[in-house]
């Protein structure tokens, strides 16, 4: 399998590169965003480490790029930066995964391989049977990702529909960060589970009807999320 490393810094290339080459993975390298555009048709890569802050083209500019030309395989941010708002920038590009530099190599191998292991699964059941579920307003189509609200469609990320979906299974109750990144990330991943965060965030302005005093994502302190049937 092949990793690809998108970073305007040669310690970073020489320190990941041998790090994936020792793990037993092909390396590829691009040294900013605008060149990853070019690199990855060529080289295919299974999962890409994206650097945020390069110059001609910022790491986060080339996610949303790749995403909309139909890259799949999953994308690791390394940033300076780790606050929840260039998290939420990230998550929101398409990212799959934020570290924080310094990093640790050892963790970042953790989090490649988690993330390539999460890659080569078939898709859930649910998916693939094309299950619908409906509570109040909402009503979504799992097989076609595709989420409703008073019969207006709702754009979600894959992400964002997987979270809502595990809410709407089972509404009323109260689901863990946990049981939700299982749910987005799959039992494979490594990253912090404060990243639920965000996308609770970001699924509260697409549907509530006043995302300032959320009714239908409930936040149960201490313990995770719950949609609210009565509010839906």
């Amino acid at each position: 399998m092949k990793i690809l490393l998108v970073d305007d810094e040669p310690r970073i290339e020489r320190l990941v590169g041998e790090l994936v080459r020792d793990a037993g993975y092909e390396f590829a390298y691009a040294e900013n965003g605008a060149e990853a555009l070019a690199v990855v048709p060529r080289e295919a890569p299974d999962l890409i480490i994206m650097d945020v802050m390069m110059p001609k083209m910022d790491g986060f500019a080339a996610c949303r790029e790749l995403r909309a030309r139909g890259v799949t395989c999953p994308i690791i941010f390394l940033s300076a930066k780790g606050d929840i708002v260039d998290k939420g920038v990230g998550f929101a590009a398409g990212g799959d995964d934020y570290m924080v530099k310094p990093f640790d190599p050892r963790e970042l191998l953790m989090h490649i391989e988690a993330h390539l292991r999460r890659a080569s699964m078939r898709p859930a059941p649910a998916v693939a049977t094309g299950e619908v579920i409906t509570v109040g307003r909402l009503v979504l189509d799992t097989g076609q990702h595709r989420l409703t609200k008073d019969g207006v469609h709702v754009p979600l990320t894959p992400k964002e529909f997987k979270i809502l979906a595990a809410l709407a299974r089972d509404p009323g109750i109260v689901l863990s960060r946990e049981q939700l990144v299982e749910e987005a990330w799959g039992r494979e991943f490594v990253g912090e589970t404060s990243s639920i965060t965000v996308f609770i965030k970001k699924l509260r302005a697409k549907i509530e009807d006043d995302p300032t005093e959320p009714r239908i994502i409930e936040t149960v302190w201490g313990i995770g999320y719950r949609l609210d049937p009565e509010a839906c």
